[in-house]
């Protein structure tokens, strides 16, 4: 536990009970993950991280509560672990964060409040001041923290009523920490090692071919890469304004990922993506593959076949006097040559950023806002099965992940089942199977974004009162 006291445990309760319904929101392949050998399960649910070693019917005991992000190493014999818990008071963040986070959260502190100091209230000049001196934003949250804590009457003094107007939860810091987990037997997993506790807050975490490096994509887009050598800590920064699910090549440890850039042209400023490769070894160097129109794109995956898939916007015309029309596709790249090509055109409802590719590279399966899975064949675009289901909505879409070449994970929500199963479908047999009858109701909640039918979450507690208006009493 990271805070001690009776309101930091209120406060550490309140944020747990709310990622558990906002674990939907999270990358769903972070969540449920199996082993690239195909015979082991991670999955984290709303208590913890669970493993499974018989083909995902039974799960262990949890471990790492806060747990939002799982995934395996290539070995299949370990996990890396990412949690996220909350800390109010900077005793505690300089407990559990590492040294050298520490030193730079309070650089910056030092960097803002001379600038505060100087501006005389002109916080106009303070901003600008900073800009030109680089200050990094990224701690500003954690200095604030800080400066409440050692400088709180100096800060009262220079901001006024709004620094004491200031709410304790708006200076809530969470404390991300990676760490590794053995998967070995029946049991829960064991403890190998921690890489690094941060301020940070992660989208998405995957590690390198070599099982030498962990890269992850934080909440601001950053491109972070961590060491899995224990006498390693920390983590660098190697790229800015990425997409949230990068990948590595199969056989060496480079990153392919979209990031944002934004380029100059006559009729003003306009944003484009670029598919960009980067040497983890080299991580200063940076090669652009493709450029691409701007529309969020936010997944690359690698294929064993030396292949590139990601979703993209085309443009076609429509005959002389008609309007373009632009739809999604998924696009495959030829590493060797360059070359692109489109393989598959979305249809009404396809999840484009939900698609995942067999372990072989010879088939995708895209979930569809309707329920339904497709598997298309990488080689000719051409639809290979339609795996039926009923429709839950937009926003919560669980991604299909394969097992091996012949099984798809994906979530079963049948009109007789509200409530959804986790299901293996076998492209051979043509048939599904439930996986989750024995689990604990926990690891399910989590996983598919749901809590116990009878209990209200603190999110409806707080949109229900705020319809909840008292007018003055009539006297």
């Amino acid at each position: 536990m990271l805070c001690k006291s009776a309101v930091s445990r209120a406060v550490k309760t309140l944020v747990v009970a709310l990622s558990i319904p906002l674990l939907a929101g999270c990358v769903a392949e972070q969540r449920l993950s199996w082993s690239p050998d195909g015979k082991k399960l991670a999955v984290v649910g709303s208590d913890g991280v669970r493993v499974s070693t018989d083909g995902g019917f039974h799960l262990s005991e949890p471990v790492e509560e806060q747990a939002q992000i799982v995934t395996w190493f290539p070995d299949s014999k370990r996990i890396v672990v990412v949690t996220k818990d909350g800390c109010e008071n900077w005793a505690d963040l300089e407990k559990n964060v590492d040294k050298e986070e520490v030193a730079a959260i309070k650089a910056s502190a030092a960097q803002f409040l001379t600038q505060l100091e100087k501006c005389n209230g002109n916080y106009s000049a303070c901003r600008d001041a900073l800009i030109k001196e680089r200050f990094d934003g990224n701690y500003l949250a954690q200095a604030l923290l800080y400066l409440r804590t050692t400088e709180q009457e100096k800060m009262q003094r220079l901001v006024g009523r709004d620094w004491r107007a200031m709410r304790i939860t708006d200076s809530l810091i969470p404390i991300s920490t990676v760490k590794s987990f053995a998967v070995e037997g029946k049991g829960a997993p064991q403890l190998v090692h921690t890489f690094f506790r941060t301020t940070d807050e992660f989208e998405s975490a995957k590690v390198s071919p070599s099982n030498e490096f962990v890269c992850l994509v934080d909440n601001d887009k950053n491109l972070q890469l961590a060491s899995t050598d224990p006498s390693k800590k920390g983590f660098q920064e190697i790229g800015r304004r990425f997409g949230k699910m990068p990948d590595w090549d199969v056989n060496t440890d480079v990153i392919y990922g979209f990031r944002e850039v934004t380029k100059k042209e006559k009729t003003g400023e306009k944003d484009y993506q670029e598919l960009v490769s980067i040497d983890a070894r080299k991580p200063t160097s940076m090669k652009r593959l493709a450029t691409l129109p701007a529309l969020g794109r936010a997944k690359v995956r690698a294929t064993v076949d030396g292949n590139l898939i990601y979703g993209t916007a085309s443009t076609i015309k429509s005959g002389k006097k008609g309007k373009p029309l632009t739809f999604e596709s998924l696009n495959m790249m030829t590493l060797a040559s360059g070359k692109t090509k489109s393989v598959y055109r979305c249809l009404k409802g396809d999840q484009i950023d939900n698609f995942e590719v067999s372990p072989d590279g010879k088939n995708v399966s895209i979930p569809n806002s309707s329920g339904a899975v497709r598997v298309i064949a990488l080689k000719d675009g051409k639809t290979r099965l339609i795996v039926s289901g009923d429709p839950k909505n937009d926003q919560d879409v669980f991604t299909p992940v394969w097992k091996n070449n012949d099984e798809i994970c994906y979530e079963n929500l049948s009109s007789t089942n509200s409530l959804g199963m986790v299901a293996l479908y076998s492209l051979k047999a043509g048939k599904s199977k439930s996986i989750n009858n024995s689990w604990p109701v926990e690891a399910a909640a989590g996983l598919l974004g749901k809590q116990k039918q009878s209990q209200l979450t603190f999110q409806e507690l707080v949109e229900d009162l705020k319809e909840q208006k008292n007018r003055p009493t009539l006297r």
